[in-house]
C-alpha cells in the first residue's frame, strides 16, 4: 500500500521505494544536506541535472556504520527528508539487516600485531595463544588495547571486551570469516599508526603550497576520524585531486608507504606527485617497474615510499635476480600505508568480483558527488554528445553480410562518415587551442586515424620511454594537440591537461576515466566528450545527441569525400587479420604514430637529437 504525502511534501527533497532506490530532487532548498547524507549511506546510480538517483545496498550502509552513523540514525534522517508519511517497511527491515552487526568486531594493527575479538572455531585457530579460562581471557580485555565485541549467542556478556592476537598468516582467514555469508559480522579495520613503535617514522609532511580543497579534506577526515587510520575506499572524480589526498593521507601517517599503480607511466606520476606535494627526500622514493633501470637504482632506505604497478607484485613468472631480491625486501617489509590507485581494477569485472572491494579493502569512506564539483568550479563542467555517423553504402553492404564481429567492429569505427566527423571536431577544438584525446579500442582504426591525421599515439607495445615523451610533448609542446590512444589509457594514464575527448570505438562501453554520464546545467562548457556512433537503426540515448556532423558543406576540405576514397579504406578494413590484443600487437612503424627505434647506436643518437629539437 502506498504511503500518504506529507503536507509539506513539496518542500521534502527525497523519494523512497521498496527496493532501495532513492530519489533525490536537486531543486529542493535542503538538497544540499541530503546530497551530503546520501553519499554517505548510498550508491550513486544516475545523476541528471533535475534528478540524483542512488541505491541502499549492504556495502554503502556498512559504510555509513564505520563512519559512525547508527542504525537509528539512518532511518530518522531518511524520515525526515521522506516526501511520504512512512517508509517503506522493505527499506527499514534492509537497513536494519545490514547494519545489525557491523563494525562489533574490530580488526586492529598495533605494533605490527594484529587483534580481533571473538570466539568461533575457526577464528580460535587463528589466535596466536589460546587462552584456557575466561578469567584470562578477560586478563587481556583488561589490556590497554581498546577494542569492542558485541556478538549475541558467542559470549557471555554484551558489555564485556575481549581482545586475542592473530597468527599474520590467518588475517585473511578471519575477515573471510567475519563475512555476512559466514558469522555475518563484518569487519572493521584500523591502524594504531600514531602508537606504533615498532615501524620507523618517515620524516616528511605536506609543503605549505600544498592547500587541500573542502571536500579533499573531509574526504581524509573519515579515514582519520578516530585517530587511527581506518581501512577503506575514498571515491573522487577524474580531475578531483586523488593524488594529492594519497600523498596527504601518507604524510599524517608518516611510515613507509607502497602504493599501487596502474602502468609505468603512472607509478612516475605518483612519484612526481609525492615530490611536488610533499617534503619527501628524493633517497626516501623508489620506483619498482620493468624498466631495467628503475631495478638497478632501487635502494630501499630505512623507512621509504615505494611505487609500483600491480603487475609486478602480483607477476607469478620467473623473475630476474634483481626482480627477486627487490621482491624479497618488499615481501618482509611492514608498511603503514597501502595505497591503490584504480583501485576497481584489482577484482575483475567479468567475474562480477567488485563487491569484494569491501572484504578485501574495506567500506566506501567518502565519495564526492561530480556535479557538485563541477558547479563549484573545481573540475571541468563537461558536455557529453552522441555524434550519430550513418554508415556509407558501401560499408553497409559489407556490414550485412559480415558474419565476423570484429571484422563487424572495424567496420563501424572505420566508417567514412565517422572518419570525418572525428577530422572535423579535431580541427574545430584544435583551433580552440584545446587538449584532445582521441580514444578507439580498434587498433586497424587507431593506426589509420592517427597516420592519416599525421598525430602522435600510445597503443600497448608503446614503449615506457616512449609514452613518457608522447604526453610531454601533449602538456608542454603548443603545437602537439592531440594524442591517439588505445585502451591503455582507461586506467593507466592521467592527463589533467586534457579537456575533450573524442570516443571512436569502445569494445566495452563508454571510457570511465575520462568523462561522466551526466547532463550539467547551462554553464559555460570547459570540457567535452563526443562518442562517435556509427548510425544503423532507431535506437534509445540516454544523453545529447549530434545528428548533422560534419556540416553538409564541408565537401572535400575533409578526408574521404570521394567514393574511390572510401572504397580503397573498405578495402583495407576487409584485407585486415583479426584485431588482436592491445598488448600483444606490433603496428607498422611508419608516419607520426610510431617511432623505431634503430639498432645501430649512431642513428638511435641522430633519432634522439631529433627528439630534442622536437620537445624544445
Amino acid at each position: 500500500m502506498a504511503s500518504e504525502l506529507k503536507q509539506d511534501h513539496i518542500n521534502r527533497p527525497l523519494s523512497l521505494y521498496s527496493d532501495g532506490r532513492l530519489i533525490l530532487e536537486t531543486c529542493s532548498p535542503f538538497y544540499k544536506q541530503a546530497s551530503d547524507f546520501l553519499i554517505e549511506i548510498a550508491e550513486p546510480v544516475c545523476r541528471l541535472d533535475s534528478k540524483h538517483e542512488y541505491k541502499l545496498t549492504p556495502c554503502s550502509l556498512y559504510a555509513a556504520v564505520s563512519a559512525g552513523i547508527d542504525t537509528q540514525t539512518i532511518i530518522t534522517v531518511l524520515d525526515k527528508l521522506s516526501k511520504t508519511t512512512m517508509l517503506p517497511k522493505e527499506i527499514i527491515d534492509f537497513i536494519h539487516a545490514a547494519t545489525r552487526n557491523y563494525g562489533k568486531v574490530k580488526l586492529v594493527l598495533k605494533k605490527n600485531r594484529y587483534f580481533t575479538l571473538l570466539q568461533d572455531d575457526v577464528i580460535s585457530q587463528a589466535r596466536k595463544q589460546d587462552f584456557s579460562s575466561d578469567e584470562e581471557e578477560k586478563s587481556c580485555s583488561s589490556t590497554n588495547y581498546d577494542y569492542e565485541l558485541l556478538v549475541k549467542g558467542i559470549i557471555k556478556s554484551e558489555k564485556e571486551k575481549y581482545a586475542f592476537e592473530l597468527k599474520p598468516d590467518q588475517v585473511g582467514i578471519v575477515k573471510e570469516r567475519c563475512l555476512p555469508n559466514a558469522l555475518n559480522y563484518p569487519m572493521l579495520e584500523e591502524y594504531d599508526f600514531r602508537n606504533d613503535t615498532v615501524n620507523p617514522n618517515l620524516n616528511m609532511e605536506m609543503k605549505p603550497q600544498a592547500q587541500l580543497r573542502p571536500y579533499q579534506s573531509k574526504s581524509l577526515s573519515k579515514m582519520f576520524g578516530n585517530g587511527r587510520a581506518r581501512s577503506g575506499i575514498i571515491v573522487l572524480p577524474c580531475g578531483a585531486g586523488k593524488s594529492l589526498v594519497g600523498v596527504s593521507a601518507a604524510c599524517q601517517i608518516r611510515k613507509s608507504c607502497l602504493c599501487l599503480a596502474t602502468s609505468n607511466v603512472s607509478v612516475d606520476q605518483w612519484a612526481y606527485q609525492f615530490r611536488l606535494w610533499s617534503t619527501i627526500r628524493e633517497d626516501q622514493i623508489c620506483c619498482f617497474t620493468s624498466d631495467a633501470s628503475s631495478k638497478k637504482r632501487f635502494k630501499i632506505a630505512n623507512a621509504a615510499i615505494v611505487v609500483t604497478t600491480y603487475h609486478m607484485i602480483a607477476y607469478g613468472g620467473e623473475r630476474s635476480l634483481e626482480s627477486q631480491k627487490i621482491m624479497k625486501v618488499i615481501r618482509e617489509r611492514q608498511w603503514g600505508l597501502l595505497l591503490m590507485d584504480e583501485v576497481h581494477v584489482v577484482p575483475a569485472v567479468e567475474d562480477e568480483r567488485i563487491s569484494d572491494l569491501n572484504f578485501l579493502i574495506g567500506p566506501k569512506l567518502y565519495e564526492a558527488n561530480w556535479l557538485d564539483l563541477a558547479k563549484q568550479g573545481y573540475t571541468a563542467n563537461v558536455i557529453c554528445a552522441e555524434v550519430w555517423c550513418p554508415m556509407t553504402n558501401e560499408f553497409f553492404a559489407e556490414y550485412s553480410k559480415e558474419e565476423n564481429s570484429k571484422k563487424k567492429q572495424a567496420l563501424c569505427a572505420m566508417n567514412p562518415n565517422k572518419f570525418r566527423a572525428c577530422e572535423f571536431l579535431i580541427r574545430f577544438h584544435e583551433q580552440r587551442q584545446d587538449k584532445i584525446i582521441v580514444f578507439s579500442d580498434n587498433l586497424l582504426a587507431l593506426r589509420e586515424y592517427a597516420l592519416k591525421l599525421g598525430k602522435l599515439m600510445i597503443y600497448g607495445a608503446t614503449s615506457h620511454e616512449e609514452r613518457t615523451h608522447v604526453l610531454s610533448l601533449f602538456k608542454n609542446n603548443p603545437s602537439v594537440n592531440t594524442i591517439f590512444i588505445s585502451k591503455v589509457g582507461d586506467n593507466s594514464i592521467d592527463i589533467p591537461e586534457a579537456n575533450v575527448v573524442i570516443q571512436i570505438s569502445s569494445h566495452a562501453g563508454s571510457r570511465g576515466k575520462h568523462e561522466d554520464r551526466v547532463v550539467g546545467g547551462k554553464e559555460e562548457y570547459n570540457a567535452f566528450f563526443y562518442s562517435l556512433e556509427t548510425f544503423l537503426m532507431g535506437q534509445s540515448y540516454s544523453f545529447k545527441t549530434i545528428t548533422n556532423l560534419p556540416p553538409p558543406d564541408s565537401g572535400a576540405s575533409l578526408s574521404y569525400h570521394y567514393v574511390d576514397e572510401q572504397l580503397q579504406l573498405l578495402n583495407k578494413v576487409l584485407n585486415a587479420g583479426d584485431d588482436k590484443d592491445d598488448d600483444d600487437i606490433t603496428l607498422p612503424e611508419t608516419g607520426h604514430a610510431r617511432i623505431k627505434k634503430p639498432k645501430d647506436p649512431a642513428k638511435r643518437h641522430d633519432l634522439f637529437k631529433k627528439r630534442r629539437r622536437l620537445r624544445a
